[in-house]
This record gives C-alpha cells, sequence and structure tokens, in this order.
C-alpha cells in the first residue's frame, strides 16, 4: 500500500486530440523551469476557522501542468468526500484560495454540492465568483456570499477554480499546481466543446489539486477526529491478516491530538485496538496496520473501524469507516503475470511505454505475459486496432495512452486499475522496479484457479481450435462467487508498421504482443461454479491471412467480472503459450522433449518460490508443484 512517487518523470500533462471520451495524456511534455523561490505565504485563518480541502498546508508544485493543446476557459475541481466534509458541519465557508505555477485571466472559484460519485452528479452552485487577477503562488478569494455546510442529501463537496488554459509550449501554459500531500483525491476537468461534462483526466496521477475552502465556526471543538479513505487489499490469507490503512484527521482548533483510542472490526466483531499511534492534526496522517484474522471464515467479510475515545473521553454515536475485502486459506501458485498494455501507431509518446515494458520483462522472463492492445488514441489510422480491444479498453477504463493494466490490480490504490506507461527513458527502470514491486510482487489477489492452454492449428483451413482448461480450489465458489471471467487474446510478434514517435515518424517500428483477436466476450466468457473442481471451455480462430502463426501467441486469463465501472475486475491467474508449441510431455519444462535432470532442478526451484511455476510438472494434477512431483519426476527420468 506504499505510494511510490516519480513525480520528477511526470512533469507535465496535455490534452493533444480527443476522440469521443478519449484524451492522450502526454507525461514527458516540456516542464516549467524550476521556480528559484517561492514568495512566502502568512496565514490568514482567524481563530475558529480553519481549512477545508484535499491538503491544508501551503506547498505549491515546483513544475505546473497544462492542457497545452486547448485554448480556452477551463474548470479543474477537487471532489472532497462525504467523510471529510462532515467535520465542518455548520461552519461558514468565508473565502477560497487556490496556488497556481503561474497567473492566470478569466479566474474564478467555485463549490458544488455532489450528489451523486456514479456517475458524478453536481447540483447548484453553492459559492461561485470572478477573480480580475491572479498571481503565481496562493490566491485567496473573499467570498461576497458566504454559506454554511450542511451535510444533509449530498455525497461530498466539489471545490475548485476556473482559469483561460494557453495553447502552446510556453511557461504560461502550464498554470495547474498539483501536489503529493495528503490522501489524493479525484479531480475533474471541464471544458466546454473539449470534454464530456466533468471529466476526470488523470491530475490525480501527479497529485491533489492546490485549492482550499477557509471555513469559520465558533463551535469547532479542540478534538474531532474524524476517519477516511480506508483502504484494505480486496483479498487477505487468514494466518497473514489483512493490511490496511487509514486517513486520521483532527477537524478541532487544537493542533494535535495524541490522545485517541479506535476499534478494527471484522463483521462487527472487535479483533484490534488501535491506541494512539500516531500524532493527528488538521492535514490529516496516513495509519497503516494489519488486522487479525483468528477465527475468521473463507469467504467475503466486512471490515469496520470505528472510534473509541478521544481524549480519554468516550465517544458516543461514533461514525464507522468500513471496506470490504475476501479471506482464504490456500492458492495455486501464480503461473503469470499480466500486462495489459493500450498503446497506438498515432500516439507519439506510446513508445517511451514500450521502452518501460521491455525493462519489466527483462525482470520478469517467462513469468509475465504481455498483450499491446491497440486503440484510436489520439485519432483513427492504426492498422492494428479491433472493436473489441477498443471495448476492452473502455471496459478497464484505459481513455488516454501509453497506459496500461497490471494484473487489473490497483497495486498503488489510486482508484484505478489503469496506470500511466509514459516515463523518460531515464527512468524507465525506475518505474518498471515500481511496477514489478507494487504490482506482481506485492500483489495479495490469490490465485485459486489454474489454468492450461492446447492450441491446435488447422494450416489447411487457416483455422485455431483452442482448449482452455483449469482447476479450481476449494475457495474459488466462496471467494469469488458462482461466476467468474475467461478471456482469451491471440496476438502477434514481430509486426512492422509505421510509428509516431516523439514527434517524428519511424516507419519500420516493431510492434510484439498485439492483439489481433478475442475469441471471448471483451470483459470474458462466465466460468459458472456448479460444484465442480474443474473448468473448460473452447474456442475456433478463423486466421488471417496475413497472420504468421510462427509469430503468434495464445493468452488466456481467468479474472473477476465487475461492472464497467469497478475495480473488481483483477486477474485470478494467467497463461500464455506459443500458438505452434508441440504437444507438451509431462514434466518437461524446458521443452526439448525429454524429462531428465535439468526438468527434476527446474521443479525443485519451482517447489522451492526460486522459480515461477510451470504446471506441465504438477504430475498429480493437484494444482501445486510440491515434493510428490518431484519424487514423480525423477521416477519418470529413471524409467519407472
Amino acid at each position: 500500500m506504499k505510494r511510490f512517487l516519480l513525480s520528477l518523470a511526470l512533469v507535465a500533462m496535455c490534452a493533444t486530440t480527443v476522440s469521443a471520451q478519449l484524451i492522450q495524456r502526454n507525461p514527458v511534455a516540456q516542464p516549467l523551469t524550476p521556480r528559484a523561490a517561492k514568495a512566502p505565504v502568512q496565514k490568514t485563518l482567524g481563530p475558529n476557522q480553519l481549512y477545508m480541502g484535499p491538503y491544508v498546508s501551503d506547498a505549491l508544485a515546483d513544475y505546473g501542468l497544462g492542457l497545452t493543446g486547448y485554448s480556452g476557459v477551463f474548470k479543474q475541481g477537487t471532489v472532497l468526500p462525504i467523510d471529510m466534509v462532515r467535520g465542518f458541519e455548520g461552519g461558514e465557508v468565508k473565502a477560497i484560495r487556490f496556488g497556481l505555477s503561474c497567473p492566470v485571466t478569466d479566474g474564478g472559484v467555485f463549490i458544488y454540492p455532489v450528489t451523486s460519485l456514479s456517475p458524478l452528479t453536481l447540483g447548484e452552485p453553492l459559492a461561485e465568483q470572478l477573480v480580475e487577477t491572479t498571481v503565481t503562488g496562493w490566491n485567496q478569494v473573499e467570498l461576497d456570499n458566504p454559506f454554511v455546510i450542511s451535510t444533509e442529501g449530498i455525497v461530498g463537496l466539489m471545490i475548485g477554480y476556473q482559469y483561460m488554459q494557453k495553447k502552446g509550449n510556453t511557461n504560461d501554459c502550464y498554470p495547474i499546481s498539483v501536489v503529493e500531500e495528503g490522501t489524493i483525491l479525484a479531480s475533474y476537468t471541464y471544458a466546454e466543446g473539449v470534454t464530456n461534462g466533468w471529466e476526470d483526466i488523470g491530475l490525480s496521477t501527479y497529485g491533489n489539486l492546490s485549492v482550499q475552502a477557509i471555513v469559520e465556526n465558533e463551535n469547532f471543538p479542540p478534538y474531532n477526529l474524524q476517519m477516511g479513505n480506508l483502504a484494505a487489499y480486496p483479498y487477505a490469507k487468514i494466518s497473514e491478516g489483512l493490511p490496511f490503512s487509514v486517513k486520521l484527521s483532527n477537524y478541532g482548533i487544537a493542533e494535535s491530538l495524541n490522545d485517541y483510542t479506535i476499534d478494527v472490526m471484522v463483521d462487527g466483531e472487535v479483533k484490534t485496538t488501535i491506541n494512539s499511534p500516531i500524532a493527528v492534526n488538521m492535514a490529516g496522517s496516513q495509519y497503516a496496520g494489519v488486522c487479525p484474522l483468528d477465527g475468521v471464515t473463507t469467504g467475503q467479510h466486512t471490515l469496520a473501524l470505528r472510534v473509541n475515545t478521544v481524549a480519554g473521553e468516550a465517544v458516543t454515536d461514533a461514525a464507522t469507516v468500513e471496506a470490504t475485502f475476501a479471506a482464504y486459506n490456500t492458492a495455486f501458485p501464480r503461473q503469470k503475470n499480466l500486462v495489459e498494455q493500450f498503446t497506438s501507431t498515432t500516439c507519439t509518446w506510446c513508445p517511451l511505454g514500450v521502452t518501460m515494458l521491455k525493462k519489466l520483462k527483462e525482470m520478469c522472463g517467462e513469468s509475465m505475459e504481455w498483450v499491446g492492445v491497440h486503440v484510436n488514441i489520439p485519432t483513427t489510422g492504426d492498422p492494428f486496432v479491433i472493436a473489441k480491444g477498443t471495448s476492452l479498453a473502455g471496459y478497464l477504463g484505459a481513455n488516454s495512452a501509453p497506459t496500461g493494466a497490471f494484473n487489473r490490480f490497483d497495486g498503488e490504490m489510486t482508484g484505478s486499475i489503469i496506470q500511466s506507461l509514459g516515463f523518460y527513458e531515464q527512468y524507465a527502470q525506475m518505474a518498471a522496479e515500481m511496477f514489478k514491486a507494487n504490482y506482481f510482487d506485492g500483489n495479495p489477489t490469490p490465485a485459486l484457479a489454474t489454468i492450461n492452454i492446447e492450441p491446435t492449428y488447422d494450416q489447411e483451413n487457416n483455422k485455431v481450435a483452442i482448449k482452455v482448461s483449469g482447476q479450481l480450489s476449494e475457495d474459488f465458489a466462496t471467494i469469488y462467487g458462482s461466476t467468474m471471467g475467461l478471456t482469451v487474446y491471440l496476438t502477434e510478434d514481430s509486426l512492422v508498421a509505421r510509428q509516431l514517435n516523439q514527434g517524428t515518424y519511424v516507419n519500420d517500428y516493431v510492434h510484439n504482443g498485439v492483439v489481433r483477436a478475442i475469441p471471448t466476450a471483451y470483459n470474458g466468457d462466465a466460468i459458472t461454479v456448479t460444484g465442480k473442481t474443474e473448468f473448460e471451455k473452447g474456442y475456433v480462430v478463423t486466421m488471417n491471412s496475413a497472420w504468421k502463426p510462427e509469430n503468434m501467441r495464445v493468452v488466456a486469463l481467468v479474472h473477476r467480472r465487475g461492472a464497467a465501472t469497478s475495480l473488481d475486475k483483477q486477474v485470478i491467474n494467467c497463461e500464455g503459450v506459443p500458438l505452434l508449441s508441440t504437444p507438451a510431455v509431462p514434466g518437461d519444462t524446458n521443452g526439448d522433449g525429454l524429462v531428465d535432470i535439468a526438468d527434476v532442478n527446474a521443479a525443485i526451484d519451482m517447489m522451492l518460490g526460486k522459480a515461477a511455476v510451470n504446471m506441465i510438472v504438477d504430475m498429480n494434477n493437484d494444482g501445486q508443484v510440491d515434493i510428490a512431483d518431484v519424487n514423480a519426476l525423477i521416477d519418470l527420468m529413471l524409467g519407472k
């Protein structure tokens, strides 16, 4: 749950064109020159006033962001969730301040009530006021019509500002200040004719928008402990406990709270109590802990945190924060990790994503499958786009490029399974290490199913029959329910096509792992569990005459099948094989057609966790590689 920061690599963003809801992100555009020094900011709070915002310090970005492909009035807003707003109930919003990396024209501030998060729905503005002049740094706007905060009928507040976005690449085109401070909240952009209403274009990738309200209330207590942003891994092994994190904030007038207790519960039963582990102030701090799972059964459960005492006093009617998770006992070894890359021949920064993924592949070797899904970002004209690939991008939320999904897992808990891939080449190795650590090595999703792929190529009719089968663990149904998904990709390597690369077209660019066909539905075919421990699916694909079977692979994944707006799409297990692979000899790990000492040693490494698991050495088909399989291999090698 550690957030890995690469802010030096991700220094600017622009939307160069729009195709439907697709916006190209340019994370490596020319940044602003860092300011030598910031003008000091004087605190303007009165004795009964507090800051309300995504963060509450005076921090500003050293580099600005801008949507430099457009010129026009833009609005940027951040949604403050209800658990953050609740601490200001009854307070009066006196002013709004916003931080800029350069002065802007057509400025203004606003606060809207949020009545729904999905889809994002805003009510009539609670405050809306224009600004005549702005400066680099913080700009404070005293409201002509202050208003009192009420949480009735809302799920949050959107606070933000408007400005004139300039088109180009000069310093005054990058006014947006975004800071890696506090718990990162979702930000949205509105520009008539550019975005489809309020749209998330990825500002939260870089941090929190520099915007805050000044709230006054004579009844602010000295201590007001609030919890928010509870994040728990969606899966937990019962013997290891459930890692979680929560933001703790004191929305009282006192600077710091050092005496409090919080009960940590599973399904209403207290499992442990947090006893003042960190000092809590207005800005808030993230606390990370582990909830014991003794006595918890396999299946779906609810984690809840409840404030017990504050400053030695019991809290009555304390609010709770909750998160759901699934508990399990045992799992199969993970066969492969999956990267689904979203790219385009018309995307100028996409080759940078390829550079980073090549570094990741070098580190992971055969334990990683990499498929390239081509999309019409920023424009049409990519010869490798297929209809199901476009649907898949929408389903997973890939609305920009270069981006990718890693096991469809939100490894940094950013609220998205789609991550940016466009890093400067000097940061490619560091980015690859981050993705491996957070999304592969740190992925808690249990592999409760195995996958076996058997492709049969019919050269005469130019068709391939694909049989996908596997074994399900005893925890599968209780963890994943009765229906899961199976997705199959047919990919091709060594495709040469024209590619835009950092402003210049390369005519002989080589594309690998290109998705040619998706025999299943784009969001997967259902695997229905009816008390069985195995599954089997079959598909037939008619090949295009231009495809070269010798360069093709079949990749299959078992995964959750959440709704289009859900993060619930994790890859449970993945496997990939060459299309023209010869029938596998059981126990033959290196494909030389023999079972010998090399295969025995490889199986021992798999059993000890020193090598990626190849289920071809699962001699007794129990879904794991253990000493029984090693002994069976030795017998096979000796002719017994």
